[in-house]
């Protein structure tokens, strides 16, 4: 008898195939820790470990619908997915935090993102705040975004399947953001890994990425 997990996870190898992520390609987007308007809460619920989750969920997600027929930036998903809340100033309600960190990537990350991609990154970072109705347009990007965020947010018992965007979140990855949180809390907290390494380590471990 299969776990729900298991089913779920078997689900997602049978879609993917070949195209499931390795653990190099999320070693290219580490997030660092003076990215951070505050440099400590790089360990907080919107810190580093929160950033990483996000980063695995966009490519997953973002990798189902290029299955499908979808076009997406996916270094545009990349870069915003580690940056959308390092310019927090705190952690509760904070509306201009995406603003923040699209000025913060302009001026700091612009030479490290595709030229191309670079626009992309900062209307992510802008508008995954605001509700969809307040963004300009509900790009194919901004709702993958969106989605991914909205996954990690298991982590403070508030998702809700019924708001999310793709229906690949709502249908598959949902079922399997409760386990990495939990896992990669424990591989930090109880295995010693760092900021980052834990949740790609768990991820490794569920099967949701290739070990190299």
């Amino acid at each position: 008898m299969f776990s729900p997990f298991q089913k779920h996870r078997a689900q997602l190898w049978r879609l993917l195939g070949e195209d499931l992520p390795g653990r190099a390609l999320f070693e290219r987007y580490r997030p660092e820790r003076g990215w951070f308007l505050r440099p400590a809460s790089a360990e907080d619920i919107h810190g580093i470990n929160h950033e990483a989750r996000v980063l695995l969920w966009q490519e997953l997600l973002a990798r189902l619908l290029i299955k499908d027929g979808a076009v997406l930036d996916q270094e545009a998903l990349r870069w915003a997915a580690v940056t959308h809340d390092t310019q927090r100033a705190f952690d509760g309600i904070d509306f201009p935090h995406g603003q923040r960190a699209a000025a913060w990537v302009a001026q700091h990350l612009r030479h490290h993102i595709p030229a191309g991609s670079l626009e992309t990154v900062l209307y992510l970072n802008t508008w995954h705040v605001p509700s969809d109705d307040q963004a300009p347009a509900m790009t194919p990007e901004l709702a993958v975004f969106k989605d991914a965020d909205a996954l990690d947010r298991v982590r403070i018992y508030d998702f809700d399947a019924r708001y999310v965007r793709c229906s690949y979140a709502q249908t598959l990855l949902q079922y399997l953001a409760q386990d990495l949180f939990e896992q990669s809390e424990t591989k930090h907290e109880d295995e010693g890994y760092a900021l980052f390494d834990c949740v790609c380590e768990a991820a490794v471990s569920m099967g949701l990425i290739h070990p190299d």
